[in-house]
């Protein structure tokens, strides 16, 4: 647990901070909560993996929690990647449960409770495709079904790309990712297919360009990326090319409609350019950033993350009094 400032250094009991809670070997928040400390904004961060050795009191109606004997105010809660596998268990295997899923319980709900939570709205993938769709912005065709090889006879092209239903990964063990990514498949490897468990068959779409795209309360910024195939990320990542760009005004105001239909705040943004017309593939509220960061250099994604919540902590503590101005260097610090 890591409080910025530190907790000795606080002018009061109860001061309104953000909560950042996410995995420990996430980058994400450990870069923004150095961002945020530069733009003034008091935070403290929670490994998930932790949660369950925390001495916690949170009267309930009070606005405020107390951990481990310090007093603060959640102004902003942003949780990422919370799953009760996170949690290391006991010997005792329904006692683990039962404590894996209060802790889980606890942080989704102080994050409903909190004046101003990230990152929204969290649609499954057959909404996003449905909700999309009937938005006006294109999805590739898409089956859902236990046999790949009957979908594919009624999809068109050569090929299909295969891919579950939820997250591209399961948790074998706490902190144990193991990776289930999408597959693109040709006519006999469709038929040989058996997952035993209803997977998205969709129909492989030929394109120029594909793009990451982050949106963040209102601002914009986007990736393209170059990969041999869908799951070059995890098996290939040498290989893998990201690199800065403008959003295209398409994929920006696709984007745009997208996160305001769904209530996100902040989302990344799988989608295609194919012909100059854009196909949405997917959001992940949870998408990491960092990674395409590195990838192509800059902290612009960040950057853009840590003025979201300054934005969202300053609207939820009453205004800029609340904070004093940032001056050039803050900014000049953030990368921007």
């Amino acid at each position: 647990m890591t409080w910025l400032p530190a907790v000795a250094d606080e002018p009061g009991a109860g001061m309104p901070r953000v909560v950042l809670a996410d995995r420990a070997a996430c980058g994400e928040f450990a870069v923004l909560q150095r961002m945020l400390g530069r733009l003034g904004v008091p935070s403290v961060r929670i490994d998930v993996e932790s949660v369950a050795a925390l001495r916690l009191s949170a009267p309930l109606g009070g606005g405020s929690i107390c951990v481990h004997g310090h007093a603060l105010a959640p102004a902003v809660v942003w949780a990422r990647h919370l799953s009760p596998r996170a949690i290391p268990g006991t010997s005792d295997e329904v006692r683990s449960l039962v404590r894996a899923d209060s802790w889980c319980a606890l942080i989704r709900q102080l994050t409903a409770l909190a004046p101003a939570s990230l990152p929204g709205g969290a649609p499954g993938r057959l909404e996003q495709l449905a909700g999309a769709a009937a938005a006006g912005v294109r999805v590739p065709r898409t089956i859902v079904t236990t046999d790949p090889g009957a979908a594919y006879a009624e999809l068109p092209g050569d090929r299909v790309v295969v891919k579950v239903l939820d997250e591209h990964f399961v948790e074998t063990a706490p902190g144990l990712l193991v990776g289930v990514p999408p597959e693109i498949l040709g006519r006999e490897e469709a038929a040989r297919a058996r997952p035993g468990f209803p997977v998205i068959v969709q129909e492989h779409v030929e394109h120029e360009t594909e793009l990451r795209v982050y949106y963040l309360a209102g601002r914009v910024r986007a990736f393209a990326v170059r990969k041999s195939s869908p799951d070059a990320v995890w098996r290939e990542a040498a290989g893998v090319t990201v690199a800065v760009v403008p959003p295209p005004r398409a994929a920006e105001d696709a984007v745009r409609r997208l996160a305001g239909l769904w209530g996100l705040a902040y989302g990344a943004f799988d989608l295609l350019l194919a012909g100059g017309e854009v196909v949405f593939l997917e959001v992940n509220a949870d998408g990491d950033w960092r990674w395409f960061e590195r990838r192509a250099g800059g902290r612009a994604v960040s950057a853009a993350a840590a003025l979201m919540v300054r934005g969202l902590y300053l609207d939820a503590v009453g205004g800029t009094d609340a904070l004093p101005p940032p001056n050039v260097l803050d900014f000049l610090s953030l990368g921007l």
